[in-house]
């Protein structure tokens, strides 16, 4: 074999094959990034169109709450309902009544139509004057009637029959009497362009980007929306969950989140993410073809393939003229780079020549060195990593303990301490049953203030552990009624004390997110303390409702009470710090430091304002 033929050899295997591995590894390295890339960006698109969807029907939802309680609907509709003769002089006050509160809002909010329904489900009202011939009909789309008499329901999408109608959606509640018996149903018409256009506005996916929506039907996928290739599909397009195609729109119809590379309706290989929408029982899909996502790779490949096709045809003239005079240097070089590949970052090649192959095979040797430098930065890394892992694990181990001596501790305060409290209390109790009679007047006080004194023990020790249950309690997030739980209480205050000349005032439609029996843990406080530091008045009035201050909703629980300094506010969320005796007002002192804990474990704020003898005013937010 000649020198060049060996020379034209080595220069290959050390420039050519190295950029060949490079720029397969870069094409990968390029194709999983873009992957990562458009995968990410389908997995917020997905995120931002599901919430936006969510957010229109839970608006939705609250706009028929309070169409429920509109005092018009509750007095009127029997009428309507009654007389089932819309030129009756009754129904026509009766309409011109409804017309006056319904009109505004179904304008106001751009719904198709607002419409009332006798409890046999006949059409006794519309709002939109172009559907009288819907009076007298049964609501079509809404699926069973039994479902709207119950709770808040919507119906299937309903596709329009003539051309340029819009797409359509029934949403539909009970209503009922102030006594709270089922008078009928009301129902709204609306318009689901908006949400057609949340679905299938896609900036930034690209040519062949899409966004569907779907929804389980027997043992198949229906299609809600037009598709790309389909334009018609919307409720006539299906996909049975045997079929090895639209694998993104099976797992969300089946209520299941993802993302990946997979296939489309049509059997295309996409990019896709799949989210569930609960309240709806939707899947909603955000896609983009493969061959599009990966474009930029594929013309990385192209462009790797020539720079490779190129450096070939100059090693070869490289080789070809200097291969007299740099055999041994690149021989040196290349027993340097095949130390390297097998691990050896501490050979040096050690070339002294000062051309061009000189300051290559040095450059070489600093190279190793940096990559050995790296290596043992590295080494010390994983350890440094190993280390803390092990160092969290024991903090882990160390929480875990600790919350298990807090366990035995509260254990230890329920049980212990509970058993001679009710050994005191119980020997108290007999010893004024069976010796009373022996005793004079101060020692009967002295026993009953002995009894009285476990009894508040008995008292602190049930709030201690509910202040300490309260850090550890595992919240569930979701849609509460704070209206709805502050109603409840302050009947069951007023049932308690029914002599008492007490008003409460609930605000309407106030609601929050978070976990619904830590909320009412909260309001229970608030609303008792405000009871209890009220009863003193002539005539209590305690009110719950909320304001809006810098974006954010504010709820208050307001009272005519006692009040209290100012100059000790901060002390009333400390547990155990009392501005009463407790001959004046009973209490631990530990409600409010409850409230504290729960409004700090939703994110909130909490804070109180008063004034001796004009009440008190506690506020507070939640994230």
């Amino acid at each position: 074999m000649t020198l060049k033929t060996k020379f034209l050899i080595l220069l290959i295997a050390f420039t050519l094959i190295p950029v060949v591995l490079f720029g397969g590894v870069a094409y990968e390295q390029a194709r999983d990034i873009l992957q990562s890339v458009r995968i990410a960006e389908l997995n917020a698109l997905a995120d931002l169109k599901k919430d936006k969807i969510e957010t229109f029907f839970i608006e939705r939802e609250l706009d028929i709450s309070a169409i429920q309680n509109i005092r018009v609907i509750q007095a009127n509709l029997p009428v309507m309902s009654a007389l089932r003769d819309p030129r009756h002089p009754l129904s026509v006050k009766a309409e011109a009544d409804l017309d006056s509160r319904l009109v505004h809002l179904m304008e106001t909010h751009g719904y198709l139509d607002i419409m009332l329904m006798d409890k046999q489900g006949r059409i006794v009202y519309i709002c939109n004057k172009s559907h009288a011939t819907q009076f007298g009909r049964r609501l079509a789309g809404l699926g069973t009637f039994e479902a709207a008499k119950q709770a808040i329901v919507f119906s299937d999408i309903i596709i329009p029959g003539a051309s340029g109608d819009p797409i359509e959606i029934i949403g539909a509640g009970p209503i009922r009497n102030q006594r709270g018996e089922f008078i009928g149903v009301a129902a709204i018409e609306i318009d689901m362009g908006p949400v057609y256009r949340t679905i299938l506005n896609n900036p930034g996916l690209g040519r062949t980007g899409e966004a569907l929506i779907v929804r389980k039907e027997g043992d198949s996928v229906l299609f809600l929306s037009p598709l790309r290739d389909v334009p018609d599909a919307a409720l006539k397009k299906k996909a049975a969950f045997t079929d090895a195609v639209a694998y993104p729109a099976q797992k969300a119809a089946l209520g299941e989140t993802g993302s990946g590379v997979t296939l489309d309706y049509s059997g295309k290989d996409v990019l896709a993410a799949w989210r569930f929408l609960p309240h709806l029982r939707w899947g909603l899909v955000t896609k983009i073809d493969a061959n599009e996502a990966f474009a930029p790779a594929s013309r990385l490949r192209t462009i790797m393939l020539s720079i490779e096709a190129v450096m070939a045809i100059l090693c070869v003239i490289a080789a070809l003229t200097v291969s007299g005079t740099i055999t041994r240097p690149l021989r040196s070089l290349q027993h340097g780079a095949a130390a390297v590949a097998e691990g050896n970052l501490d050979h040096r090649v050690g070339t002294g020549s000062n051309d061009e192959i000189g300051v290559l095979s040095r450059d070489f040797d600093r190279m190793t060195e940096a990559l050995a430098l790296d290596r043992a930065a590295r080494i010390r890394s994983e350890e440094e990593v190993k280390a803390l892992n092990e160092e969290l694990r024991h903090n882990v181990r160390q929480l875990e303990e600790s919350n298990k001596e807090l366990d035995a501790f509260s254990y230890s305060v329920s049980h212990d301490l509970r058993s001679p409290l009710r050994s005191i209390d119980g020997f108290g109790l007999a010893l004024m049953e069976d010796y009373g009679d022996k005793l004079d007047d101060k020692g009967r006080d002295y026993l009953e203030r002995i009894r009285n004194a476990t009894h508040r023990m008995s008292r602190l020790i049930d709030d201690l552990l509910n202040l300490s249950r309260m850090a550890r309690f595992e919240m569930k997030r979701e849609p509460v009624d704070l209206s709805a739980i502050a109603r409840g209480i302050a009947a069951n205050l007023g049932k308690s004390r029914p002599e008492r000349r007490a008003e409460f005032i609930v605000a309407d439609g106030l609601s929050a997110y978070g976990d619904g029996h830590l909320l009412a843990v909260v309001l229970e406080n608030l609303l008792s303390n405000a009871w209890k530091f009220s009863e003193k008045t002539p005539r209590t009035v305690i009110e719950f409702g909320a304001v809006l201050h810098n974006n954010e909703t504010t709820y208050f629980v307001k009272d005519n009470g006692a009040g209290f300094d100012m100059a000790y506010a901060d002390k009333l969320f400390t547990p155990f710090q009392r501005l009463h005796r407790d001959a004046e007002f009973a209490g631990t002192g530990v409600g409010l430091a409850t409230v504290k804990r729960i409004i700090n474990r939703h994110g909130g704020k909490i804070r109180i304002e008063g004034e001796p003898g004009k009440g008190a005013t506690v506020y507070f937010t939640l994230s």
